[in-house]
């Protein structure tokens, strides 16, 4: 006896989603294979810290400048 219920349609995955899975996968065996101390000289201030943390820190910049960067985009366009 059918309840009426039909199935969820199945939509494809987006690519920039599995895309970005990929490039994110890509980045947190980076920083957790890289756990040496590593001293960094940026102008005046030098700071020694595990280089996981300066790639963190990179990926997050990264990720803030391109967010900046779109939303920039979409308000030139509409």
């Amino acid at each position: 006896m059918s309840t009426g219920a039909q199935p969820a349609e199945r939509r494809p995955v987006p690519w920039r989603l599995v895309l970005g899975v990929v490039v994110l996968a890509a980045a947190l065996v980076l920083i957790f294979q890289n756990a040496d101390e590593y001293t960094v000289h940026l102008f005046w201030a030098t700071v020694t810290m595990p280089l996981w943390v300066l790639l963190a820190i990179t990926f997050v910049l990264g990720l803030v400048v391109g967010w900046m960067l779109k939303t920039r985009r979409a308000r030139r366009k509409g």
